[in-house]
Order: structure tokens, then C-alpha cells, then sequence
């Protein structure tokens, strides 16, 4: 399957990952992007609707097993962005 024959995210996928950052702490979009760019290795993430059902998929079970393992919040607090003065 290439780039362009890719299944899209569905809606239900990105309520759950958008949903769950917010409940994390991620509240500004562009932190939640940046969390996920990260997450699905693509830095030019523009909006989580360009993720695939795949890179959805991988992003969800990366975050479900970072909350079980209790490091949900150092993986937050590693993509905030800088505040600046």
C-alpha cells in the first residue's frame, strides 16, 4: 500500500488520540501535533487528520503503554513547547 492509497485515520481514532493528550496535559494543538509527529516518525505533521490508519493505530498503543507503564507524563512534558517570555 503506498502514501497515496493509505487508509485515513478514521474520526473515531482521532477523537481517541486527541482526546486522551488533552486529558494528559496537551492541551494546545500544536503540542498534541508535535507529540504525535513524533510518535508516528513524520516532523511535518500538519494536522493529525493527515495521519494514516496506521500511523492512528501506532500513536494509540504507543500512548496506551506509555500510560501503563506510568510514563505519560514525562512523554508530555517532553513535547511542550518552550514558553517564552
Amino acid at each position: 500500500m503506498t502514501a497515496a492509497t493509505a487508509e485515513m485515520a478514521t474520526p473515531g481514532q482521532l477523537t481517541v488520540l486527541n482526546a486522551g493528550l488533552v486529558e494528559h496535559g496537551a492541551k494546545a494543538r500544536e503540542h498534541r501535533l508535535a507529540l504525535v509527529a513524533s510518535l508516528v516518525g513524520r516532523p511535518g505533521l500538519k494536522s493529525t487528520k493527515d495521519l494514516t490508519r496506521e500511523e492512528a493505530t501506532k500513536a494509540l498503543r504507543y500512548l496506551d503503554l506509555a500510560e501503563e507503564v506510568g510514563e505519560m507524563q514525562d512523554l508530555i512534558d517532553q513535547h511542550r513547547p518552550a514558553v517564552t517570555p
